[in-house]
């Protein structure tokens, strides 16, 4: 714990980025691409990463689609702000002006696909749709709570793929979804990533 705190102060000190930015996937959430740089630079949480950016999760973040400035989270994590914009395309309110996001970590009851961690370990965005409930590709349902302890999936946990009592996530056994289910998911994963690639389009 005293490494790490010392590891923080130094980064706030001499303001420098985090040792370890892999680029985010296409389809990566932003508390997901959070949670894995936190993993990645052997942080015990990613309210550290928050707490070096100046933010608060509780609090949300605020995404500017066309800021001034770089953000101190854009440099921190070497993801420049429009890209950010777009991987906090959920959930999010629009706040006072159409360029700005409100973008709200939720630390509890978050949602994830066994089978989709087995293949990449990363938080897809789809899966932070409050209504989503199972995996298109996969026709499988989305678990919300930990297999071994019954708790819900935190957002501040040791890794993308590991519960804090330490399970992983990729050894659950799938529960076959619905067609309703599954057809849902497949129609919002699709408006979801046909938003992206048009808001893209708007900065070539």
């Amino acid at each position: 714990m005293l490494q790490t705190f010392l590891g923080v102060s130094k980064l706030i000190n001499s303001h420098q980025t985090l040792l370890l930015t892999p680029t985010p996937y296409p389809s990566e959430s932003l508390a997901g691409y959070l949670l894995r740089l936190t993993e990645k630079n052997y942080y015990e949480s990613p309210n550290w990463i928050l707490q070096l950016a100046g933010l608060k999760a509780q609090k949300g973040i605020y995404i500017y689609e066309k800021p001034r400035e770089p953000s101190c989270l854009s440099q921190l994590i070497r993801v420049e702000d429009k890209q950010l914009f777009f991987m906090a395309s959920l959930p999010y309110e629009t706040v006072y002006e159409s360029n700005i996001r409100h973008y709200t970590i939720y630390k509890h009851g978050r949602k994830l696909c066994p089978q989709c961690l087995k293949e990449s370990a990363y938080c897809q965005m789809i899966w932070d749709c409050q209504i989503v409930k199972a995996c298109p590709k996969h026709q499988c349902l989305l678990i919300q709570k930990c297999p071994a302890c019954q708790k819900d999936i935190k957002w501040s946990r040791p890794g993308v793929t590991q519960c804090k009592c330490g399970f992983d996530f990729r050894t659950t056994l799938p529960s076959l979804a619905d067609s309703y289910q599954v057809n849902q998911s497949l129609y919002l994963y699709k408006l979801n990533s046909d938003a992206r690639l048009l808001s893209k389009s708007n900065y070539q």
